[in-house]
């Protein structure tokens, strides 16, 4: 794995060596098999130290243009001037486990762990057949999570929303904000 006493260790690489070990039910070293809780809390530590504990700037950067993606797509499944057959059923965004981490930190749902192998975020869009409120669902690896700001796991499409746009860029806010931050890192040095 590379690992080179007088250099620092990668968490996040010792955690894919782990988990890709076990997925596929390969011999794993005994020694680093004992260290996996460890690995886990220190990879966790070390992904919200660069997320600076849920920074809003961070976060943007992080999922704010999916957030802005997620903004727009469910403002138009919604819209009744849509036309039907434009809208979406179904729609799949693929990603990885330090990707899902800043989204669960976004919508307030992590629980500190490193998320399992194929670990997924759903979220369900509800229209009540009586009074025709939208509400949105999310779930967590198949168990359903109340997002921050939201009183239920069924959320007010609007509740929703508001979380949503504490976080959504769009590409021209994601790249003013990119500069931003490119500009800070410089008069930092």
């Amino acid at each position: 794995m590379g690992i080179d006493a007088y250099k620092s260790v990668d968490f996040f690489h010792l955690l894919d060596n782990i988990v890709a070990e076990q997925v596929h039910n390969l011999p794993s070293c005994p020694v680093l098999k004992n260290f996996q809780q460890t690995v886990e809390r220190r990879s966790v530590e070390s992904l919200l130290f660069l997320l600076e504990d849920g920074s809003r700037d961070v976060l943007q950067m992080s999922i704010g243009l999916l957030f802005h993606a997620l903004q727009k797509n469910i403002t138009e499944a919604v819209d009744p001037s849509s036309p039907a057959e434009k809208a979406r059923k179904l729609i799949l965004y693929a990603c990885h486990d330090t990707t899902l981490i800043p989204l669960l930190v976004a919508f307030g749902t992590f629980d500190r762990k490193w998320p399992p192998y194929a670990a997924d975020v759903t979220l369900e869009l509800y229209q009540h057949r009586q009074s025709k409120e939208w509400f949105v669902r999310m779930s967590y690896h198949g168990e359903e999570q109340v997002v921050k700001g939201c009183r239920a796991g069924l959320c007010p499409l609007e509740e929703f929303l508001e979380v949503l746009s504490q976080y959504s860029v769009s590409p021209e806010q994601y790249n003013n904000l990119c500069s931003k931050m490119e500009e800070d890192q410089q008069t930092d040095s």
